[in-house]
């Protein structure tokens, strides 16, 4: 039956969450998350069946990916070479399943009390669990998280502490309490003792945050001097066998100027010796070594085959005074590794891209070695798995994420993904190296702030100044643990207020 009011709701839930993406990179306009989450929470709040719930929250992740993974159809279409009407038909299945998994959550809220402090509680519990969920599934997808738009904000100070999730908690319970108060302000509601416990809450997360911006949770080092090479080589040359040399001529040249920093960064897959023998790798990898001075170590990614077991890896290796091989371990669905690889392999272009056949290494891997220093590595798009890095980081002087964003052409994707480096380095308190092909390379401090960045689609060697620093912030040493206790103890409690 045809009802004006809910379809304005389900439009406004939808436009709501098409505005979550603008405050995240390239846009960076923060105030229309509070807006968005805001308007979310009046909306959903309001629901009164778990049918409503679902479909006000998936009107809302509808929004909310369509706009913010927008990039994926790039891949799919330019790179993947299916058709525009096929790579928006696959785009829009994805943006579904993941609005889809956004929403199912929501239906919990059906379950929780009706008073002002269990429903801004539990909404922000529910936010934490719908982002958290999306970071496991199908290897997860860690993206998109509110969190990450809060380098600089109000709540930058529990980054270190909570993580961009925990973060995302925070934002969500100030948003939900907002909305309380703008309902009850339109209802003339009384005011009572537990609005009144919300409210001091939220105005306690606020006070706190600038205090603990002023701690330094790690300790600096002496500077070092850092240079990262972006070859900016098309993909059609990069992974043509008779343009190897030429490719890594590129590199060379590039690096002319550098062979004597402390640390060189070459980007992932920089060395493509899959179709190599390993005399023929071991000496491009010795030809390499060759030109770097005496306390310099090369930190570069490589694709390589296991002749042993018959199989491919996305690999990072030291050379020079660097030590150590690390192996990708969180693979990207369908750019990586095919899901159903016997059903979908070779249907269209895009289930054939010329890295899909990787398999995953070790969970548990060594450092790499810099001199002295400790590199802890996150390869592409495991910079996005906050628990992941933050983990590693703990003994480390500082993160390499090595990343190939050429995939993404144009798109808002590889902002997203410098500015998700960004709060990796905030969390960690760790400075964080980010070399890539064409773009977005960058040296960014251990605040998350960018120190050098290079111009996208232009062949550069960014040289800079680096403080590493040892130590470990509350984040690093415990994770996600403690949000997943959180999540625990709020519907726990809840649920035992609603039962009392």
């Amino acid at each position: 039956m045809f009802n004006p009011r809910k379809i304005l709701e389900r439009s406004a839930a939808l436009i709501a969450g098409a505005l979550v993406p603008l405050s995240l990179a390239p846009y960076n306009i923060l105030f229309l998350s509070f807006l968005s989450l805001t308007a979310f929470a009046w909306l959903i709040l309001r629901a009164q069946s778990k049918k409503e719930l679902f479909i006000t929250a998936m009107c809302f992740g509808t929004g909310l990916f369509a706009v913010g993974v927008s990039w994926v159809y790039v891949s799919i279409h330019v790179y993947g070479e299916a058709t525009p009407i096929l790579a928006a038909l696959m785009t829009m299945i994805f943006v579904l399943f993941l609005a889809a998994l956004f929403a199912l959550p929501w239906i919990l809220l059906k379950f929780t009390p009706r008073r002002a402090i269990d429903q801004a509680l539990c909404f922000a519990a529910i936010w934490l669990l719908a982002e958290w969920i999306r970071g496991w599934i199908l290897t997860g997808f860690p993206w998109l998280y509110v969190g990450q738009g809060h380098l600089v904000s109000p709540l930058s100070g529990w980054l270190p502490i909570l993580g961009s999730l925990g973060v995302g908690f925070l934002h969500a319970l100030l948003c939900a309490t907002l909305a309380l108060a703008i309902n009850n302000g339109i209802q003339k509601v009384k005011i009572t003792i537990p609005t009144m416990v919300a409210y001091g809450l939220v105005l306690a997360i606020l006070i706190l945050s600038p205090l603990l911006s002023r701690l330094e949770w790690t300790t600096a080092l002496d500077p070092i001097e850092v240079s990262l090479i972006q070859p900016n080589i098309p993909l059609e040359d990069k992974w043509d066998a008779d343009l190897r040399d030429a490719n890594l001529q590129i590199l060379l040249d590039l690096s002319e100027g550098s062979w004597n920093s402390d640390i060189l960064v070459w980007p992932e897959a920089a060395l493509p010796l899959a179709t190599l023998s390993s005399t023929a790798s071991a000496q491009t990898l010795q030809e390499v070594s060759s030109f770097l001075g005496p306390e310099t170590s090369l930190v570069t990614g490589r694709l390589v085959y296991d002749s042993i077991y018959r199989r491919f890896h996305n690999d990072v290796i030291g050379l020079g005074q660097g030590e150590g091989e690390y192996t990708k371990r969180r693979l990207v669905p369908f750019g990586e590794y095919v899901p159903l690889e016997g059903l979908l392999r070779g249907l269209i272009e895009f289930f054939d891209l010329p890295m899909s056949v990787i398999t995953a290494g070790d969970p548990d891997q060594e450092h790499l070695k810099a001199g002295e220093l400790s590199v802890a590595i996150a390869l592409c798009y495991e910079i996005a798995y906050g628990n992941q890095v933050a983990l590693d980081s703990r003994n480390a002087n500082l993160l390499v994420t090595v990343s190939n964003d050429t995939w993404f052409g144009e798109s808002i994707g590889p902002h997203q993904h410098f500015q998700i480096a960004q709060i990796r380095a905030r969390e960690t308190s760790k400075p964080v190296l980010r070399g890539t092909n064409n773009g977005v390379t960058g040296v960014i401090d251990a605040r998350g702030q960018i120190v050098a960045s290079s111009e996208q689609f232009v062949a550069t060697a960014l040289t800079s100044q680096l403080t590493p620093h040892s130590g470990s912030t509350p984040f690093a040493r415990w994770g996600e643990s403690p949000l997943v206790a959180l999540l625990i103890f709020v519907f726990i409690f809840s649920l035992g207020r609603r039962s009392s």
